[in-house]
């Protein structure tokens, strides 16, 4: 299984924004972990608490399978939800959680997710245009 084409565009379109990272192929899939920048603000990216809150995108090449899971502060979910609902595939809102974050404040965190199979080139480019976009800091939000 070559994830090298899969793990190259997401670099391209989405990689810049990505925190801490991380590319997998295991039981054939293409696998790249990360952590949402918003969740890594508010939370960090180093303790307990935030490795469990690590977003993904997944790519089964040969089925052509998509799976995208975003966990981020509740306080981003409009902005997330609208840029993901610019794609060519159905979000859904998953589930939520709170968190601590290391002020001791509880941090209500989202998740949303789509799921599609038989996704075409274009589609999966689409895709990760729209996650790329969900990603973006808010201009004038803290680096």
């Amino acid at each position: 299984m070559d994830c090298a084409p899969f793990f190259g565009l997401v670099d391209e379109l989405v990689g810049d924004r990505l925190v801490r990272p991380r590319e997998t192929r295991a039981g054939g899939q293409c696998v790249v972990d990360f952590f949402h920048p918003s969740t890594a603000a508010r939370l960090g990216d180093d303790s307990l608490v935030t490795a469990f809150n690590r977003s993904g995108i997944v790519w089964a090449p040969p089925a052509r399978r998509l799976g995208i899971q975003l966990r981020v502060p509740e306080a981003d979910e409009s902005r997330v939800r609208a840029a993901l609902a610019a794609g060519p595939f159905p979000v859904d809102r998953t589930d939520h959680r709170g968190a601590s974050a290391p002020d001791g404040e509880m941090v209500m965190l989202v998740h949303y997710a789509i799921r599609e199979a038989d996704v075409s080139d274009a589609d999966l480019r689409a895709t990760l245009e729209a996650v790329a976009a969900a990603i973006e800091r808010p201009t004038g939000a803290d680096a």
